[in-house]
């Protein structure tokens, strides 16, 4: 898993925007929501995140058709993180 991908889904959870907090360098407003939230920093979400993810459902990618355990964004239809499921 990439780094903004953790970032990203930490977004989503948060209800924070993360393409204007990434274009303004203002990442570090993600590990503040997170301890506020949570008590957690970022690199404790990242663990977490990696621990969970074996156990979310197998989706297909459409292009490729390579399966993964992905978190997910409905709205959008599109894979935050994911693993390989093979």
């Amino acid at each position: 898993m990439m780094y903004y991908e953790a970032q990203e889904l930490a977004c989503a959870i948060l209800g924070l925007n993360y393409d204007d907090l990434a274009d303004e360098g203002r990442e570090n407003e993600i590990d503040e929501a997170l301890y506020v939230k949570f008590g957690i920093d970022m690199e404790q979400f990242v663990k977490i995140v990696e621990a969970l993810l074996p156990f979310t459902p197998v989706v297909q990618a459409g292009l490729t058709g390579n399966k993964y355990h992905a978190f997910v964004n409905e709205k959008e239809s599109l894979m935050i993180v994911k693993q390989s499921a093979e």
